[in-house]
């Protein structure tokens, strides 16, 4: 096993890649939650958690222009250009590992805190890529999550737009110290990928170490046409998985039937935990001057963005949640058999709709 403090990782295609040394996959799949489903009285208890606490709140509904928001807020097919849900991520904090984000633009502006940076001599944003995935976290308009707040944590080098294990160690562990300060509920959001053919044992201890404080960790899977179990940090043991989904149309039949599929080019397999939106999803971004605009994006790593802010969303009804609470509110409140060719036994979608009976749509 080499050493990996001098593995690296760097952006492509809407995520962060690299190559390296692996072990097989049916040995890291085994580090993975079972892909089983649990006892009627577990589902009921995690969804009943969320559930009672909901009551109180109001549901929150608002016109979108985001397809993203609007394909996880219900079970099926058509869209209606509405965002429902109960609650906006209010208290609670999520932490995004990236090339830095945007603390001004009007999609995050007073919600984002400059945390730690593994290159303090470089500038604070590398490109617009952590701000798009901040978006999808928290966007006040195309955000899971609007009243979140996010934490800058810059594991990207400008200059070579690389990044290595040991800034994204580190950053874990300054999340650690600061989230034992700060408390609250809290998420990190892990958009990247670093190997391909082999686990990597110190970002398994940063996970788990971020879990072992409280914090959930929310990976891509990758924009790897790959089986996901040989992805690092997606076969990372406790670790919630994303794929990306898009939206297609089957005329087959002879009627026009909108569908949800794996995205192209999308990590698969059973380590990955749920799917969501990560076709041309309207996010924040920067321009060629730094400046704000919106724009599609598309890859794994927007998929994640989406599921760590419904993370948000539950830990704000659930504040003393485990980061395995959340992973199983997640998977179980999931739309099952929505995604086709998700080589995956269940094919789950992000659902972030209002509480009510756990029973899923089916395709």
């Amino acid at each position: 096993m080499r050493d990996s403090t001098l593995n690296s990782l760097q952006i492509f295609g809407g995520t962060i890649a690299a190559a390296g040394v692996l072990t097989s996959c049916a040995q890291l799949a085994q580090s993975r939650i079972p892909d089983a489903q649990p006892a009627v009285a577990e589902v009921n208890s995690i969804f009943g958690l969320a559930s009672a606490m909901h009551r109180g709140t109001s549901l929150l509904t608002s016109t979108t222009t985001s397809l993203a928001l609007d394909r996880i807020d219900q079970r099926q097919l058509p869209l209606d250009a509405t965002y429902r849900r109960t609650g906006s991520g209010r208290g609670v904090t999520v932490y995004v590992f990236d090339g830095g984000v945007s603390p001004t633009h009007p999609e995050l502006a007073g919600r984002v805190r400059i945390g730690y940076t593994a290159f303090p001599t470089d500038p604070k944003i590398c490109n617009a890529h952590g701000t798009a995935v901040a978006g999808a976290i928290a966007g006040a308009t195309l955000g899971v999550a609007p009243e979140a707040e996010i934490v800058d944590v810059k594991m990207v080098q400008c200059g070579t737009l690389r990044g290595t294990i040991k800034g994204i160690v580190e950053g874990a562990h300054w999340v650690v110290a600061d989230h034992a300060v700060r408390g609250g509920p809290a998420v990190a959001n892990w958009s990247f990928i670093a190997d391909t053919s082999a686990d990597i044992p110190a970002l398994d201890s940063a996970v788990a170490a971020l879990r072992g404080a409280g914090i959930s960790v929310v990976v891509s899977a990758g924009n790897v046409d790959l089986n996901a179990c040989k992805v690092s940090p997606a076969n990372a043991r406790g670790a919630i998985v994303v794929g990306a989904s898009s939206m297609d149309i089957d005329t087959t039949t002879g009627v026009r039937r909108a569908f949800d599929k794996r995205a192209p080019g999308t990590a698969w397999g059973p380590c990955i935990d749920v799917f969501a939106p990560g076709d041309s999803v309207q996010l924040p971004s920067l321009d060629g001057m730094a400046q704000p605009i919106t724009q599609l994006w598309n890859g794994t790593s927007m998929s994640a963005g989406y599921v760590s802010g419904a993370a948000a969303l539950f830990l704000q009804v659930a504040p003393k949640s485990t980061p395995d609470q959340v992973a199983e509110f997640i998977r179980r409140t999931a739309t099952i058999d929505a995604v086709a060719d998700s080589h995956n036994a269940y094919g789950r979608l992000l659902y972030v709709g209002v509480p009510g009976n756990v029973t899923v749509a089916r395709r």
